[in-house]
């Protein structure tokens, strides 16, 4: 089976227009629902028109075109192939391999669990994020309202002092005046650039460059790292549990891949496969993207016939690491946040008191 159908593209007159996408948590409850009813004896049919009137919006929509097509007599797979892009090609292809092999309720289970453990790992990372995110964004806002509304009401007073003002206020000054003639362009435009700088490093023709440096970042590499080992573990494991060969399931993976550079690595092991190489030899020559635990790990599950589990298993131990790794993290962040606020406040404090305090302390009371 080739992945090549995921990714022909629709012309954009055809795409349809979609205010509200389906959210992961909503298709990971309707994998779970629809594993546990085809494990209790329903037909496809019988559990679709189910999960037709327990779900909303637009996966309800997708659900209901879905079940219309297995009632004319189109396999599930190939229905669910149409909305690759909601239900992502390991989902459609384990149920493809499911229908195909009389193992479709054992498959969705695989592939609910595999979701849910991408799941739970994006919101640790997320929920570490979070809170730094919100102080940086909070302290830009205060900072641009005071260079652009206070600061340059303060200005008049600083040059009126008959004093020598120290480096700190000149510097102070210096900017508040750059916002008072230039603030109406210049705060949107922060805004602009930081907004247009996310887009650009978003976009798929950067990320050979982006995902490179992120893997070179300090203080974040071992964690990024770790999310796409573990992703990388999970994924392969679980089509491999679901019966889908290593060379399809490498190919499938590498297109669900987060990092362009693991991407590209598994292609590498996708087409060194097919050639006849071992996986767990391909594996060794990638020591910075696939530490020694996971070569010997796959070369033991290799040799042993036990691949999937070993892969799993080092699927469980790197997102223990990045759950514990995303609690530390947002611990060492805060209070580096707190300290960098600090530092800025007391500059701003000693830039406005230091030149009062010289006049008032050579008044002659």
């Amino acid at each position: 089976m080739s992945n090549l159908r995921f990714m022909s593209k629709t012309p954009w007159y055809k795409k349809e227009i979609n205010l509200w996408p389906v959210s992961t948590v909503d298709i990971v409850t309707m994998t779970q629902n629809l594993s546990v009813m085809l494990e209790a004896g329903l037909t496809v049919p019988e559990s679709l028109a189910v999960l037709v009137e327990q779900s909303a919006g637009r996966l309800r929509a997708i659900l209901t075109r879905v079940n219309a097509q297995v009632q004319g007599g189109e396999m599930l797979g190939d229905a669910l192939e149409k909305y690759g892009k909601e239900f992502g090609v390991i989902f459609v292809s384990a149920v493809k391999v499911g229908e195909s092999s009389g193992t479709l309720a054992k498959n969705l289970t695989h592939v609910a669990h595999q979701m849910e453990r991408d799941l739970e790992v994006r919101r640790n990372v997320q929920g570490a994020m979070l809170y730094p995110s919100i102080i940086v964004i909070a302290t830009g806002v205060i900072g641009l309202a005071l260079a652009t509304f206070v600061l340059p009401q303060m200005t008049s007073v600083f040059e009126s002092l008959n004093v020598e003002l120290p480096w700190s206020t000149r510097v102070l000054i210096w900017i508040s005046k750059l916002f008072q003639e230039y603030g109406a362009v210049m705060t949107p435009a922060i805004f602009i650039f930081f907004i247009a700088f996310i887009l650009l490093v978003r976009r798929r023709v950067m990320q050979p460059i982006v995902h490179r440096v992120i893997l070179h970042l300090p203080f974040i590499k071992t964690f990024i790292h770790e999310i796409n080992r573990a992703r990388f573990c999970r994924s392969i494991g679980t089509m491999l549990q679901s019966g889908i060969p290593i060379q399809e399931a490498l190919s499938i993976v590498a297109t669900a891949m987060p990092n362009y550079v693991y991407r590209m690595s598994i292609l590498v092991m996708h087409k060194r496969i097919e050639s006849g190489d071992s996986f767990a030899q391909i594996v060794e020559e990638y020591p910075t993207l696939y530490p020694k635990m996971v070569q010997r790990m796959i070369a033991v599950g290799e040799r042993s016939g036990g691949l999937a589990d070993s892969l799993v298993y080092l699927a469980r131990f790197y997102e223990q690491k990045v759950s514990i790794k995303a609690k530390n993290i947002s611990t060492i962040i805060e209070p580096l946040l707190l300290i960098a606020i600090g530092v800025g406040v007391a500059f701003i404090a000693l830039s406005i008191f230091t030149p009062i305090y010289s006049i008032t302390e050579g008044l002659d009371f």
